[in-house]
């Protein structure tokens, strides 16, 4: 019998730029002063308050004009704003430090504009925003801008489907017109909405005009069309004779074209100043231009930029295009560039072989690809660390892993596998049922991660909530029941194999690190870590005894990252684990249950209405010990953590989502209009 299908918002981390010791959290629509209009709960609520909308659609232009607000979705509602209706976030000249986050609302045919005029420093936070286009199309982008002050920016997670508002403009445009912006462009999905070469830019950092200046963080996105000015562009001067002087760090982007016509990858252009540019780890296919470092027509002679092209990956006529007279300390090295022409000397350890990826338009590496460890992996480790960038590939998983933890070339890094796993009368025996995946065969260092699944392709399966755990025997990696209790056939799981390398472990309770039903991790991928997501499987042999543990296992932090039974039973020692734990991204996020049900909706852009995609979790401790047995199922298009017994509202799991199996199994791009 088909499951019952009870839907819960789950919210992502936290925005963490907007809050006041004082601040209230209002509903709209709801009491007075949000009984109106969005617009007039916003006026009536004060600075540091945020407002929730419990509504489906909005439709009404807001203003958020020298006004601190987060904006975000109640729980269960998907806010639209009505065809060409728009947010705008600006200030006064002479504002002080503003504070703004909105998040999770979409936008069709209508644009979200920020600026900062003022004279303190202002944080804004835009985020799961959706802009799509339809016909007739008007502008709909999003533009934050510096105009005086300083401008701290976070654009992350958003998706984008249109035409550039100009020319010289972005679908996301980070822009300095006389004031400090540093600006971050993270993991948003952009696209072209046409097949056609079109004017403008996936993404821009344009930076022009006296007063000028900062740092855009360009990173982890994924842009796709013919862009005639570039898919991502860093701009300095255009339109002024000022110098001014910014740093541009673009890192592990995703750039698909369809046709190689005209169109440019990540493109640098000077004007009248310096740009200190860095282009790293990213991916560029299908594409005329590759990788462009040059300057304006009639810049001066002394316009310049400085920098470095490294680990990147290019499927494209002109691979690398350097102006010497503008760029003459641009250095090149570790790139992989199939292309006819390059216009620069490429550096010594680049690769000019085929590139071996799964295809032009999905640009993951194969197995046999000779970029797998053939970065530059001191450069771009260094690269991360001084730019104060996550350790993360494209795909939002780590960046550094694999026997030797070398970085790949290009946006994404291989090694991390997703299988999936039923028990059937040929492969179980008893209480005891065995893998068979290259992922994990013959592999005693492996760490596989496992997920009970109800569903199997969308199939209603067999529920199973027992505690169960993985070890290695024979050369074959085996899933069995801790109760010893016969494994039943039908029984499915989803299996997360990472790659060897920092974040993926094992962990032993012993007497020295453990206490009753807790035990301390030890890690430095964890330690002092709290927002890390972190995976947990126990390990039969990991200990060494074959220790039994007859508990469904979860995580909790203490100070540090520790394994509990859930149930708050003793840990028998030495009983051990498999743990995988990176940073927080799009893919890799923790859930909480804002309600008490036994179904928590795992609302993914990769996941909805896509029955094939495996996603993977870990329970975390709640306030009261109880039987936490869970499965993750497929149901009214969404996928569900579900569990044995209620959970509590407050209740969280950590929850990560393999984009490349999602690809492989139904050629998922893009999602929620972007396909």
């Amino acid at each position: 019998m088909p499951r019952s299908i009870v839907r819960v918002l789950f919210s992502l981390l936290p925005l963490a730029l907007v809050g006041a010791a004082q601040a209230t959290t209002y509903t709209w629509p709801g009491p007075s002063p949000c009984n109106t209009t969005l617009q007039q709960c916003i006026e009536g609520t004060a600075n540091g308050d945020r407002i929730e909308i419990a509504s489906q659609t909005i439709a009404e232009d807001i203003s958020l004009y020298d006004k601190d607000r987060t904006l975000a979705p109640a729980a269960g509602f998907h806010p639209a704003f009505g065809p060409g209706h728009w947010l705008s976030i600006t200030s006064s000249s002479i504002s002080g430090d503003r504070n703004v986050a909105v998040s999770g609302l979409s936008f069709t045919n209508g644009y979200v504009y920020a600026n900062y005029q003022g004279t303190g420093t202002s944080n804004i936070d835009l985020r799961g925003l959706s802009l799509t286009y339809a016909i007739p199309a008007v502008d709909n982008y999003i533009r934050v801008e510096a105009l005086g002050g300083t401008l701290n920016a976070m654009v992350y997670d958003n998706q984008v489907v249109g035409i550039p508002p100009a020319p010289y403009g972005g679908l996301i445009t980070l822009a300095a017109h006389g004031g400090t912006l540093n600006g971050d462009a993270y993991f948003n999905r952009v696209k072209l909405a046409t097949i056609d070469m079109a004017p403008g830019a996936g993404i821009l950092a344009g930076y022009a005009g006296a007063g000028s200046g900062g740092t855009a963080r360009i990173f982890g996105n994924d842009v796709r069309g013919e862009f005639a000015f570039g898919s991502i562009v860093a701009s300095e001067g255009l339109g002024s004779s000022d110098p001014i002087s910014f740093n541009a760090r673009v890192y592990s982007n995703v750039m698909v074209g369809y046709a190689f016509d005209q169109a440019f990858g990540v493109r640098f252009l000077v004007n009248a100043g310096t740009l200190n540019a860095q282009a790293i780890e990213n991916t560029v296919t299908r594409l005329y231009y590759g990788l462009t470092a040059q300057a304006y027509s009639g810049a001066p002679a002394a316009s310049r930029i400085t920098g470095l092209l490294s680990s990147n990956l290019v499927l494209a006529n002109v691979g690398l295009l350097v102006d010497s007279a503008h760029a003459p300390a641009m250095t090149n090295d570790y790139n992989l560039v199939n292309a006819n022409v390059n216009l620069a000397t490429l550096g010594a350890h680049s690769i000019t072989a085929d590139a071996r990826l799964a295809s032009d338009l999905t640009p993951r590496l194969r197995a046999d690809s000779p970029a797998i460890n053939g970065g530059d992996t001191a450069t771009v480790a260094l690269g991360i660390i001084l730019n104060g960038l996550p350790v993360l590939d494209a795909d939002g998983l780590r960046r550094l892993k694999g026997a030797t933890s070398a970085a790949d070339i290009g946006a994404y890094e291989y090694g991390d596998l997703t299988f999936s796993h039923t028990a059937t009368a040929a492969n179980t025996s008893g209480y005891i049922t065995d893998f068979d995946d290259a992922s994990v065969n013959g592999l005693a260092g492996a760490t596989p991660i496992a997920t009970s699944n109800y569903s199997n392709g969308g199939v209603d399966g067999v529920d199973y909530f027992p505690p169960f755990g993985v070890y290695f025997f024979g050369d074959v990696w085996r899933l069995f029941a801790e109760s010893e209790a016969a494994m039943p056939l039908g029984a499915h799981f989803d299996v997360f194999a990472p790659a060897p390398g920092t974040g993926a472990f094992l962990h032993v309770a012993t007497a020295s690190n453990s206490s009753g039903s807790v035990s301390r991790i030890d890690n430095a991928s964890t330690d002092s870590l709290p927002d890390q997501i972190v995976l947990v499987t126990q390990n039969w042999t990991a200990g060494g005894a074959g220790v039994y543990n007859a508990s469904h296992v979860g995580l909790t932090y203490r100070s540090h990252w520790c394994v509990v039974n859930l149930e708050g039973a003793d840990l028998p020692l030495p009983v051990g684990f498999d743990i995988y734990a990176q940073e927080a991204s799009p893919n890799a996020f923790r859930v909480t249950a804002t309600t008490a049900t036994n179904a928590l909706v795992l609302d993914h852009p990769l996941l909805n209405g896509n029955p094939c995609a495996r996603p993977h979790a870990s329970r975390m401790l709640g306030g009261v010990a109880s039987d936490y047995g869970f499965d993750v199922d497929y149901a009214g298009d969404h996928w569900r953590v579900f569990g044995h017994s209620s959970l509590s509202v407050g209740d969280q799991f950590n929850v990560v989502v393999d984009p490349a199996q999602v690809a492989a199994c139904s050629d998922r791009i893009f999602a929620n209009g972007f396909d």
